[in-house]
């Protein structure tokens, strides 16, 4: 299980690497004024829409794979890795993103 953790813990890491960049964005965009002002506000109030749902997402995820891992571990592990890569594509292309709106 301690494999396991450093994936959440990744992923964990990852998330709160989202946070901090919507809030860089939300300081950037309360310097924007007019029409760009309008835009950043509403791409930033869906940045963090969406950050919430990966979160919220992730600690359920993360609740049901420790209560299944614990039953299932020996027959699930190679289905397991392959769907915490999947997982944390998923979130480094959500900060792939965010960080190209900083850009």
């Amino acid at each position: 299980m301690d494999k396991k953790n450093t994936g959440f813990e990744d992923i964990e890491k990852m998330l709160q690497e989202v946070g901090s960049k919507i809030e860089t964005l939300i300081e950037k965009g309360t310097k924007a004024t007019g029409e760009a002002s309008e835009e950043i506000e509403k791409k930033i109030k869906d940045l963090h829409k969406n950050k919430e749902k990966l979160e919220k997402e992730f600690q359920e995820k993360k609740a049901k794979f420790e209560e299944k891992y614990q039953s299932k571990s020996s027959t699930a592990k190679p289905f397991l890795e392959d769907s915490m890569a999947h997982f944390k594509q998923g979130v480094k292309s959500l900060v792939h993103a965010i960080n190209e709106m900083l850009k």
